[in-house]
């Protein structure tokens, strides 16, 4: 036969080995696909392999986690539907945590309406926490950005910025109380007594005596009090997690474009227009990780409120808690649930915030 004769030319002489052939290349075909069929079901049997192992190994952490955090919640959420307290000689009955104890939302009602310190509560849980994280964050990028310099001895300056950030929350509360914010034998009288002891030396002199002599004694003042006890409380808690704020500010620094810096400064821009237009969207996102995490511990204070002032005109919703735990469980559990819902508007919202600053 030529060698120039079509495939259709070679089917239509020869039609039975064509038939042949054809039925070869679907038998063919057709063994292909189950080989592919067979390699695709082995590696799909073995991903599902691969991840049910890791699945269960987890297991059993999840569920100890899930036990670890619904229990509490769920005995805190029945708790909060009955009448439980812990002493009534009137109604014995309710020092039982008893189904029939069924008091609805009462509990809430009376943490709502009648509880004089729950709206007290709320307003200072917010007033510390909003005012010691502006603080640290403008005391932390402050810090962060001075320490960045190279100059002698900046190591150990870096360890004793972070040292008080390792100090227990009571002791903090202990030492600022007593020998910073006393006014009598802290560094807060002891400056007032100091500035007054100048002025009436001052006084004495010709020319300036006469301004000075107007100038009335100074006292001061008494952090145990009332009014004052919340400005304390923000006092020593920023100067112990200022330094967590600086830890994060200056490791990030490190990573900061020197590049993008040294064209600004040849463009002539000046270190505040460096800073805020470099440095500060850089931090972004640290600046919203230390947001975070600062609300997450700040709105469960409670050992500086104690040691402070015991709870007189400064409480908040953790300090509250714990007012009502000492008898009436049922309106402690109630506010533990508004404590709840307050912590996780206030971490979808910080949560909103960071993913928005990692996604730009």
């Amino acid at each position: 036969m030529p060698p120039d004769l079509s495939l259709q030319t070679r089917i239509s002489v020869f039609p039975a080995s064509s038939t042949a052939c054809a039925a070869a290349l679907n038998n063919c075909h057709l063994r292909h696909g189950a080989a592919l069929a067979l390699v695709f079901s082995k590696d799909t049997r073995s991903v599902m392999s691969n991840r049910t192992l890791p699945r269960l190994l987890q297991s059993p952490a999840v569920l100890l986690l899930l036990v670890w955090m619904l229990v509490p919640l769920g005995m805190t959420l029945y708790f909060s539907f009955i009448r439980y307290v812990l002493n009534s000689a009137r109604r014995p009955e309710w020092t039982t945590p008893s189904l029939s104890n069924w008091r609805g939302f009462g509990n809430y009602e009376y943490v709502l309406f009648n509880a004089k310190d729950f709206w007290l509560a709320v307003q200072n849980s917010v007033f510390i926490v909003s005012s010691i994280l502006v603080l640290t964050v403008i005391l932390g990028l402050g810090i962060a950005v001075l320490v960045n310099r190279s100059f002698p001895g900046r190591g150990i300056v870096r360890v004793l910025l972070i040292s008080p950030f390792f100090v227990m929350p009571a002791v903090n509360a202990v030492l600022w109380i007593n020998m910073i914010l006393d006014p009598v034998l802290g560094l807060n009288g002891l400056a007032i007594s100091g500035i007054n002891s100048v002025v009436d030396g001052l006084r004495d002199f010709p020319v300036l005596g006469s301004f000075f002599s107007l100038w009335p004694p100074l006292e001061p003042v008494s952090f145990r009090a009332t009014q004052t006890s919340a400005y304390a409380v923000i006092m020593m808690v920023t100067w112990q997690w200022t330094p967590f704020a600086v830890l994060i500010f200056m490791t990030s620094l490190q990573s900061e474009d020197e590049q993008q810096k040294e064209a600004a400064i040849l463009d002539g821009a000046n270190a505040w227009s460096r800073f805020r237009n470099l440095t500060v969207p850089h931090l972004a996102r640290p600046i919203a990780i230390v947001v975070m995490i600062q609300s997450i511990f700040h709105l469960s204070l409670y050992a500086e409120i104690e040691i402070v002032s015991r709870g007189n005109g400064n409480k908040n919703l953790p300090y509250l808690i714990g007012e009502f735990t000492s008898n009436n469980i049922g309106a402690a559990s109630a506010t533990g649930i508004f404590a709840v819902i307050l912590a996780n508007i206030v971490a979808i919202f910080l949560l909103r915030m960071v993913g928005k600053s990692l996604m730009d």
